[in-house]
């Protein structure tokens, strides 16, 4: 894995339709812009060093639950995640990583 490479396993799950959405990400398969924008989120978030309260999933009907695998440089974290607990700069990540799985799930 290159220096800019980022391997990353994207689930998201719940939801008013219980659907669930399975990707995985191989930055060095991705446009140019879309990896920057991966790689930029990445950073912006401090996904490998941000502290995250444990999985609080508190009681909202119909909530999207996330569980998010990041490989980067020999570092590895996965992080569980739920609608109500999701820290503020985790967001565009969160949002990112989904609209990746749809094209992904509409180019197979």
């Amino acid at each position: 894995m290159d220096q800019e490479q980022y391997y990353i396993e994207f689930k998201r799950s719940g939801g008013f339709s219980g659907a669930s959405t399975d990707v995985e990400i191989d930055s060095s398969e991705l446009s140019l812009v879309d990896a920057e924008v991966l790689k930029l989120l990445i950073d912006r978030s401090g996904f490998f060093e941000a502290f995250v309260s444990g999985n609080t999933f508190l009681n909202m009907p119909d909530q999207f639950r996330y569980n998010i695998t990041i490989e980067h440089m020999g570092k590895r974290r996965t992080l569980e995640l739920s609608d109500g607990s999701i820290p503020d700069l985790f967001r565009p990540l969160i949002n990112h990583l989904v609209r990746l799985a749809r094209l992904h799930k509409k180019n197979q």
